[in-house]
């Protein structure tokens, strides 16, 4: 018997397995924007041909900081904007330093999610305790009753997101997502800690165990956690203290628990599986106020009346390092630019990135800026801000560009030609004639019930690359490449985008598909 027909023999033999349920396919996460969705995520195909990017956030996010620079106003954006993705969702919130002021978080959460989020709080959408009401292990107790709740009603609350299965045909389902967050979980305090404190005089040595308690419920917690909110649906936030790590032998060499760490810095009171369960964990560092060199005000004034408002510290910018990052790179800067009124501020980050980097997809000169996906409109930097929050079609332009600019620095194309400049793709597509103005109507996250008609069309950075190839046509556009179509009513386009599909093949830009040449022998 030759050593094939042997290999043959053992291998159908071989016909029995482990009998268990594998984990899903894909476990989506939840794009939130303002830099952070192309770094975290990678684009997967939908039923219509469209690239969806799964990136974002997803069951746990760890965000810390000194004090005073926004490792809370950043959570509660990333926070808020991925609850805005979603019709219904409920959000809970223990505040163990016990500050939160609802006013100040009802203007974040409008500023997130718009209209829909105006009544946050007296709709019950979101709830808030703190460590005066509940010490943590009891708050935990009650958070876990509503974990389980929710899992047990899963068929009630199942849905099917627009990501495919291994199998190209059936949907990726998902619980409909609720998000829970600690403010701050540095000073997470369970009650046999707090019955310690009152029990013992500062300096008594019956405290002196009450770190080492309080460090082992929060592993217990974090051990806890993760599972019940992957199985649940429910994204976690944290938030940390950082200090500075002092080592009580002076000669022993600085340990970093996580490479990009910042020398000397420590994360307090976290444990060490908040640093390798987090999912994503940024540090925020370096906040400073964004001032005009010249005119001491704001770099980027909300108005007219702004620019003449010298040594105005509202507009900062906060550079936040990414640590930890379980779906893509590690190490990198992300600049956010934060308005202490109005929180992160998305669509001016993702201008001021791609304007110091060499003004990636603008034309400039030293008065005034145009977008190369948007020539019509003329920005200046004291109308810039202002301009973004009147016109959709400019924030669109910007993400875009920013999309660009980030697939250029994170991602290598395996046909470098394949990722063009703005000014390139937006010419090119006019050139097949579709209408740019439509295609600035559009919105780039995803959501359950993806092609709801009542929803801005979905339209990603990808989908225009692909587009630009004859790859991809919107399923939500005619043949006219002018008018949108309603793909769930309109029987006739869908066959015909159907049809499409399945002449095409699916391949990715940036991450292709095997070869034979790409095999080795082994």
């Amino acid at each position: 018997m030759s050593a094939e027909a042997k290999a043959k023999d053992v291998f159908e033999g071989f016909d029995f397995d482990v009998k268990y349920d594998e984990t899903s396919y894909i476990k989506p996460h939840i794009n939130v924007g303002a830099l952070y969705d192309i770094p975290t995520g990678e684009y997967t195909f939908g039923q219509y041909g469209e690239s969806i990017l799964n990136g974002g956030v997803g069951t746990l996010t760890g965000v810390v900081g000194i004090g005073n620079n926004f490792k809370s106003t950043i959570m509660r954006y990333l926070q808020l904007t991925a609850a805005s993705r979603f019709e219904f969702t409920k959000i809970h919130s223990y505040d163990t330093e016990m500050n939160i002021q609802r006013p100040r978080l009802l203007r974040l959460a409008v500023r997130a999610g718009g209209a829909k989020f105006k009544t946050i709080f007296t709709g019950g959408t979101w709830k808030i305790t703190d460590r005066t009401i509940y010490f943590a292990n009891t708050w935990y107790e009650r958070y876990k009753e509503f974990m389980e709740t929710k899992e047990s009603l899963k068929k009630k609350f199942i849905r099917n997101t627009p990501f495919l299965g291994p199998d190209g045909a059936s949907f990726i389902q998902w619980l409909m997502p609720t998000f829970a967050d600690i403010d701050s979980f540095t000073e997470f305090e369970t009650e046999d800690v707090g019955k310690i404190q009152d029990e013992n005089e500062l300096g008594e040595s019956g405290g002196n165990t009450m770190h080492m308690r309080q460090g082992l419920a929060k592993i217990r917690f974090l051990s806890d956690v993760l599972k019940r909110a992957t199985s649940c649906g429910t994204s976690v936030f944290l938030t940390a203290h950082i200090g500075k790590d002092i080592p009580m032998d002076v000669r022993a060499a600085p340990v970093k628990k996580l490479q990009f760490l910042k020398n000397g810095d420590k994360v307090k009171g976290v444990t060490d599986k908040f640093f390798f369960l987090t999912g994503l964990a940024i540090q925020c560092q370096n906040a400073a106020p964004l001032s005009n060199r010249d005119t001491k005000a704001a770099e980027y004034p909300l108005d007219s009346s702004d620019n003449d408002n010298a040594g105005d510290t509202d507009l900062n910018i906060v550079t936040t390092i990414v640590l930890r990052n379980k779906s893509g790179p590690t190490g990198h800067v992300i600049p956010l630019l934060v308005s202490q009124r109005d929180g992160v501020l998305p669509t001016l980050s993702e201008f001021h990135y791609c304007k110091t980097d060499d003004r990636f997809g603008m034309e400039s000169n030293t008065q005034s800026f145009g977008m190369h996906l948007y020539p019509d409109v003329k920005l200046s930097r004291k109308t810039v801000r202002q301009k973004i929050n009147e016109d959709r079609k400019l924030r669109t332009a910007i993400r875009i560009t920013a999309d660009l600019c980030q697939m250029k620095h994170y991602w290598r194309f395996e046909n470098p030609e394949d990722l063009v400049t703005p000014k390139k793709l937006r010419e090119d597509l006019v050139a097949m004639g579709y209408d740019w103005d439509v295609l600035l109507d559009t919105r780039s996250w995803w959501t359950f019930n993806n092609t709801d008609p009542n929803l801005k069309p979905f339209l990603t950075t990808m989908d225009l690359l692909r587009m630009r190839k004859g790859l991809y046509h919107p399923y939500w556009l005619d043949r006219d490449k002018k008018t949108i179509v309603d793909i769930n009513t309109d029987k006739a386009h869908k066959a015909w985008i159907m049809g499409m599909v399945k002449k095409i093949k699916h391949v990715s830009f940036v991450e292709p598909e095997i070869e034979e040449d790409d095999l080795v022998e082994v």
